[in-house]
């Protein structure tokens, strides 16, 4: 492999290659640049002569990579990023920042820390946008690594594997019964708590088992989930028209209005560890560090 002298390479190609290599095409990526197509035509041409390889070839949908651009993508990617933080200030002052912070959680999270998080960086920084955003079913690493997403909070469980985390702060779960059934802070008995029919929140969806059942399951018990519902919005309005009882966090437990009693059970109920997750590269930027600590505050409030 031929050396690269970097004295006479122009480090515009690097962010012309960046952008080709996100958008699949040339024309998008010079809209990107705010440069005109001949002119991400001509820096593609010298970034094919500076890298002795092709990058792109031009297909009837755009755009593809060879093998060598997929190669160099992240590290360029990452190059670009670490320059970026060179020549701005470690400074951070949310009151005059323009910004737009992208959060993702479930409606759980929505519920118990997310709006509260908003309240507080709008007080913060007036300029700044927040967007809070549903856990896509897959490909979250991919948006992390795009800065599509800022940070997502999940339980540790289901925290991507291998990204930065830190933990926010830990809820037991508790039983609910539809109001009526059980009067507040009464104690039933495993019989009859297997007996009756459950409400389940699984926020991926077609699932009837979540980590109650597993405690169930080791002490050889088996309970009666009927319905299984994406939101806790929507658990509250069912357990108001059926007769049910649903184990949820205790965070939740505390914003829903009155209508529900809070029962007691014989079973060592587990917990979640919420967690925020963030692409590696985003540690140290100022802005993201800001973000965080907003979090954890929020989280300790």
């Amino acid at each position: 492999m031929s050396k690269i002298n970097i004295r006479n390479t122009d480090l515009n190609l690097l962010v012309a290659f960046d952008a080709l290599y996100s958008e699949r095409s040339v024309t998008r990526a010079a809209s990107r640049l705010s440069l005109t197509q001949p002119t991400v035509s001509g820096m593609l041409k010298r970034l094919r002569e500076t890298f002795d390889d092709d990058l792109f070839v031009r297909t009837s949908h755009g755009i593809v990579p060879t093998p060598r651009a997929d190669g160099i993508a992240s590290r360029v990617a990452d190059l670009l990023e670490e320059i970026g933080l060179l020549l701005v200030s470690d400074d951070f002052d949310p009151g005059r920042s323009s910004f737009t912070a992208r959060i993702c959680g479930s409606d759980y999270l929505q519920h118990t820390i997310l709006g509260s998080f908003t309240e507080k960086v709008f007080l913060a920084a007036p300029h700044a946008r927040v967007s809070i955003l549903p856990r896509p079913a897959d490909g979250v690493a991919g948006q992390l690594e795009r800065g599509e997403i800022d940070l997502i909070l999940s339980d540790r469980e289901l925290a991507v594997p291998d990204l930065p985390a830190r933990i926010l702060y830990k809820d037991g779960f508790v039983c609910l019964s539809s109001y009526g059934n059980f009067e507040e802070g009464e104690e039933i008995a495993l019989d009859r708590l297997c007996s009756l029919d459950h409400a389940f929140v699984d926020p991926t969806g077609g699932s009837f088992r979540g980590p109650i059942d597993d405690t169930l399951a080791a002490a050889g018990r088996e309970r009666n989930v009927v319905l299984a519902v994406p939101t806790f919005a929507m658990l509250l309005q069912m357990m108001k028209s059926k007769s049910l009882l649903a184990f949820v966090p205790g965070r939740i437990a505390e914003t829903f209005d009155h209508g529900f009693s809070r029962i007691r059970t014989p079973l060592e109920l587990p917990y979640l560890e919420i967690v925020a997750s963030w692409h590696p590269r985003m540690t140290r930027d100022p802005k993201h560090k800001w973000l965080r600590e907003t979090l954890v505050s929020v989280a300790n409030a």
